[in-house]
């Protein structure tokens, strides 16, 4: 057990300064927004209460501000959000036993469509709040909706790997 939240405290750390690579050296253009963070604090162990888990996600928000070349707080307070609702997003996708057993997700146990719903949901609060924080009502609503459609298509590529990242491996 110790083994393997080493490994996930690692892999998360190294996963923040890839989140943080990415704002830096991936721009694709004004219509999308890359971030792991959604995906990453649905990872974190169900065995942490709510308040560490956003604890944890406005630490790496803050980092990921701090080492890319946004705006300081940002991605931070977009992403506490997440972390808040991450316990409930899991309840309804994949059941409450996986939280009252502390257990984690992966593709193998719950299938891709359970975690694609979760990561959907993840994303949505992400996005939705990091736009209109962004934008603050300076950019038109037709420009904000399509930089969140093609962000959700982008980002939920980007989660199915990092959630296969940060998932233990059964087969061990």
């Amino acid at each position: 057990m110790i083994r393997e939240s080493q490994h996930f405290g690692i892999m998360y750390a190294l996963l923040v300064i890839g989140q943080a690579v990415l704002c830096n050296y991936a721009a694709l253009g004004p219509y999308i927004t890359l971030s792991m963070l959604p995906a990453m604090v649905l990872c974190i162990p169900t065995s942490l209460s709510t308040i560490s888990c956003m604890l944890i996600a406005f630490a790496s928000g803050l980092a990921v501000d701090w080492m890319s070349e946004g705006i300081i707080g940002l991605n931070a307070a977009a992403i506490v959000p997440v972390a808040l609702l991450r316990n409930w997003i899991i309840k309804i996708f994949m059941g409450e036993d996986l939280i009252t057993r502390g257990d984690r997700f992966t593709f193998k146990k719950n299938g891709a469509g359970k975690i694609s719903a979760a990561a959907v949901t993840a994303l949505a609060v992400y996005l939705a709040l990091y736009i209109f924080l962004d934008g603050a009502g300076t950019r038109p609503t037709w420009f904000n909706m399509t930089r969140f459609g093609v962000s959700m298509i982008c980002n939920l590529i980007l989660s199915y790997i990092v959630i296969n990242i940060l998932s233990p491996d059964d087969r061990k």
